[in-house]
């Protein structure tokens, strides 16, 4: 008898998850003309460390919130009038590879691009 352990959803680089969250960050990025710099945050964060992050955002009393988390971490960004402007403006913090999202992943950024993929991705 042979047991294996497999991966049903194998992350090669930071993704989002897509939940409802995510969807209404993409919204409202398209409702405000801010697609283009969504997709260069997004694409930033899907060439750094690995790993699915998950963003939770809503409203409590207390006000607006939105979590991003990833692995068993957590980062909160707060101060914006919606939660997924709240969301978004989190988003545009942890394509910065700064604090916020070293936090995120726990360590040191590891970019994951090399030459062959700039090759690939950007001449015919």
């Amino acid at each position: 008898m042979t047991i294996s352990k497999t991966c049903n959803h194998p992350s090669f680089s930071g993704k989002f998850i897509n939940n409802q969250a995510f969807k209404d960050v993409v919204k409202y990025a398209k409702e405000t003309n801010q697609l283009q710099a969504l997709d260069n945050a997004l694409n930033r964060i899907n060439n750094a460390n690995k790993g699915d992050i998950l963003i939770i955002h809503g409203r409590t009393p207390a006000g607006v919130y939105s979590n991003f988390n990833m692995n068993k971490r957590a980062v909160q960004n707060l101060g914006a009038e919606t939660p997924e402007k709240a969301s978004f403006n989190g988003i545009l913090d942890l394509a910065q590879l700064g604090k916020m999202f070293k936090k995120l992943v726990g360590g040191d950024v590891v970019e994951n691009i090399n030459v062959n993929d700039i090759f690939k991705k950007y001449t015919v």
